[in-house]
């Protein structure tokens, strides 16, 4: 039988299909029932040894759940698009950046974190309303190594 998707936020979209398509009473399309069966048979067969989230790719042995795969995708995101529109990091390279915008954060971290954290809202100015908004969301701002690859990722993906 053929793996069903190990990629996180694929199966996280085809489990959220599947939902929509039960509450509606509309029958699953072959994919989808494909999917499910590939899913929920290692859970089944091995009487729950293999968990769903292992079966469904959602969370390998030792990696992160899909969940937090999601939410360091949006933190991600957020870091490249701060860059591209700072005009003190937008030119430097990834390598530069990386390291300008992880001291702005552990700046803001130490500083006005403490007094905004309790806020309903972002701050108005960059970057501190990305800053908030990674630490808001409980997520961790990535060293400058892992920042340098996501921002280095930006440029491949622009080519």
């Amino acid at each position: 039988m053929i793996k069903a998707s190990t990629d996180p936020t694929t199966t996280l979209r085809w489990l959220g299909q599947i939902a929509q398509h039960v509450e509606a009473g509309r029958p699953l399309p072959y994919h989808l029932s494909l999917f499910l069966l590939q899913g929920l048979s290692p859970f089944l067969e091995t009487a729950g040894e293999i968990s769903l989230d292992q079966a469904f790719g959602t969370r390998r042995h030792g990696g992160i759940s899909a969940a937090n795969a999601v939410k360091n995708a949006q933190r991600d995101d957020m870091l490249r698009h701060l860059r591209n529109i700072h005009p003190e990091w937008s030119a430097l390279a990834p390598s530069v950046a990386s390291r300008r915008m992880r001291q702005a954060f552990e700046r803001y971290e130490a500083g006005r974190w403490k007094r905004e954290k309790s806020a309903t809202s972002a701050p108005s100015s960059e970057p501190a309303t990305t800053f908030w908004r990674v630490l808001n969301a409980g997520m961790r701002m990535p060293q400058e190594a892992r920042l340098r690859q996501i921002l280095e990722r930006e440029i491949q993906e622009a080519v």
